[in-house]
């Protein structure tokens, strides 16, 4: 504060004076020149994370307002939401927990969820092991982001081949609405698309320019990367996009951060937190070992950034043990007729895709046929509707009059083997659910059945006929979705889908934590089919019943990132000759194996890297 006028002391009065009441006028001051005001130069922004709470008590507010009469359900919102508002203080008590369907969480995941929000401040690399929740935990932040109004805009990039399981699982068990990149809206209007709040898509897509335009000219409050060790080279597109989104949260997900060498972990980890690790020269000379670019120098230090930035739960900290899995395949002969009209429709497709007919129809056509007869008469019937031809009239007539399918003999006489044991059996379309239904009543077996179209309600309710009353429970693709199934421990695949993801999840409903017996798994497949294709190299080249519930897609992202494994194994199918289709598949298979051997080289790496204790403080 400026001092102010300094005043001259007066003589002491030597009699009363008497006191003005007139207000004493000021001198005017001399005019002054304007002066410029001084601006400084700007100063460079500095962030600095300080630690805040502070405690609101919302419940004398909430006791003295009254219920209004005949309110209806706003109000009963309106003290959920101040509920919500007393415990946004901190991440202490987590908000999404009441609000999660059918997830069974672990205190492993809770606390991780709780670390990203309170130390990480929601940039962070989830690295847990394949099979412990990466996507649950993923979901629960985002979840809790939402509840607390901190998160709206959010995108999720993903291989292809997942985008459509991210749809579901944020749907059925987390109650969050995305639209993705298979809806046809991203073709008719991009830019409505891309200007959704509540996206996932594929990576492959979005790093396209005519897509990487729309995001990069938005905003979003969080983004999500799944399979995020395809971002390890920074020059790729698929990096540049990530690294140019205007972004306030990032989630990598990846349980091989490092796939090569450890200039891939400095590429992820410089995503979330530039300057990490300063500048890639620095690294190379304070973290790499001079021509061993996989071996760590500096390992402690090197261990100690990391956790700044990355979580990772292995099996060894949260003690989980999975029991055995045995699976097989049975091979059953097509029933009189059946051979014959498989045969038929295989060289019917060859010739629509060489027409150029829509390679979804001509996948719908030859999977019907893989699932029993009856679906097979139902998907020619709708073509033959659409196509107006005499020779596809015929043909649904001949799967119409098949009637049994030969898998349907093999299904009887498992389900008369241990009579007393719990059986999931699998299909994929209504016709064979119907037709199975149909066949399982005549030959006396009790059963429940759990399919999309069911209410809640009576989804609850077959569910818990199959726990406490009959032997087996047939459902479709959503059967037992996010449900508590490992009172059983033996899944049969009546139909196989060439997604493997797709088989992989059905295996997942009984394998699964909490899992406490061996569980068995039985694929039945029509001899000479597509289907027994798909499962001989699965099985053989990448050992895929053998691996933990997950590794399938960490497998199958590394095959190509473009295009699912569904997609590719349809073109070695179609080739029109004999050796042009063997040739086709033994290629697939080599590239399949491949793929393995890199997944299991990428796993040793990481373990080496991170060991078994690697925890964040």
């Amino acid at each position: 504060m400026a001092p102010g006028p300094v005043r001259k002391a007066k003589s002491p009065a030597k009699s009363p004076a008497k006191i003005s009441t007139k207000t004493p006028t000021r001198p005017k001051p001399a005019a002054e020149a304007p002066i410029a005001p001084i601006r400084p130069p700007p100063l460079p922004r500095i962030e600095i994370d300080i630690p805040f709470s502070a405690e609101f008590d919302f419940q004398p507010l909430l006791d003295a307002i009254e219920q209004p009469p005949n309110s209806d359900g706003a109000w009963h919102r309106l003290r959920e939401r101040f509920a919500h508002l007393a415990l946004a203080q901190g991440f202490d008590e987590l908000l999404c927990l009441p609000h999660l369907r059918g997830i069974e969480t672990f205190w492993y995941q809770v606390e991780t969820v709780r670390k990203v929000l309170k130390q990480h401040r929601g940039r962070v690399l989830l690295g847990d092991e394949v099979g412990l929740g990466k996507t649950i935990e993923a979901g629960m932040i985002l979840k809790e982001y939402l509840l607390r109004g901190i998160v709206n805009s959010v995108l999720v990039l993903t291989p292809a081949s997942l985008v459509g399981q991210w749809q579901e699982e944020l749907e059925t068990k987390f109650d969050i609405a995305c639209a993705t990149t298979h809806d046809a809206l991203l073709r008719s209007d991009p830019e409505r698309f891309w200007s959704q709040d509540r996206l996932v898509a594929s990576l492959a897509l979005a790093r396209r320019s005519e897509h990487a335009a729309h995001i990069l000219g938005r905003s979003f409050d969080l983004v999500i990367v799944d399979e995020a060790h395809h971002l390890r080279d920074r020059t790729s597109q698929g990096y540049k996009l990530v690294d140019a989104l205007n972004k306030r949260f990032v989630l990598l997900l990846s349980a091989t951060p490092v796939q090569n060498d450890l200039t891939e972990l400095y590429n992820l980890l410089t995503l979330l937190k530039p300057g990490i690790f300063k500048t890639l020269k620095e690294f190379r000379a304070a973290y790499m070992t001079a021509g061993k670019p996989r071996q760590p120098a500096n390992a402690e230090r090197l261990r100690e950034l990391m956790r700044g930035a990355m979580v990772r739960n292995t099996r060894a900290v949260v003690a989980l043990k999975l029991p055995r899995r045995h699976a097989v395949t049975i091979c059953a002969d097509g029933s009189d007729g059946e051979p014959a009209a498989y045969r038929e429709l295989e060289a019917a497709v060859r010739r629509l895709a060489a027409e150029g007919v829509n390679r979804l129809a001509l996948r719908h056509l030859l999977a019907a046929a893989g699932s029993s007869p009856a679906a097979a008469a139902a998907a020619v019937r709708r073509l033959s509707g659409r196509h107006v031809d005499t020779a596809w009239q015929a043909l649904a007539k001949k799967w119409a009059a098949i009637g049994v399918g030969g898998k349907e003999a093999a299904l009887i006489d498992l389900l008369r083997r241990n009579p007393g044991e719990k059986k999931l059996i699998f299909v994929h379309y209504r016709e064979t659910l119907e037709h199975l239904a149909a066949l399982l009543a005549r030959e006396g077996f009790a059963f429940a059945r759990f399919e999309g179209a069911l209410s809640g309600p009576a989804k609850d309710a077959a569910v818990a006929e199959f726990r406490e009353r009959v032997p087996v429970l047939l459902c479709t693709e959503s059967g037992g979705e996010g449900r508590n199934l490992q009172f059983c421990n033996t899944v049969i695949n009546f139909d196989v889908p060439w997604n493997p993801m797709a088989i992989e999840q059905r295996i997942g409903r009984i394998d699964r934590i909490g899992q406490q017996r061996e569980v068995f798994v039985f694929n039945l497949v029509t001899r000479g089919t597509l289907e027994q294709q798909i499962l001989a190299l699965l099985d053989e080249k990448i050992s895929m019943f053998e691996l933990v519930v997950g590794e399938v897609g960490a497998i199958l992202g590394g095959l190509d990132e473009d295009r699912d494994f569904a997609d590719l194994m349809l073109d070695a199918w179609l080739h029109t000759t004999e050796t042009g289709r063997a040739e086709a598949l033994e290629e697939l298979g080599r590239r399949l194996q491949g793929a393995r051997e890199h997944h299991e080289d990428a796993k040793a790496l990481d373990t080496a890297l991170f060991g078994d204790d690697f925890e964040t403080a």
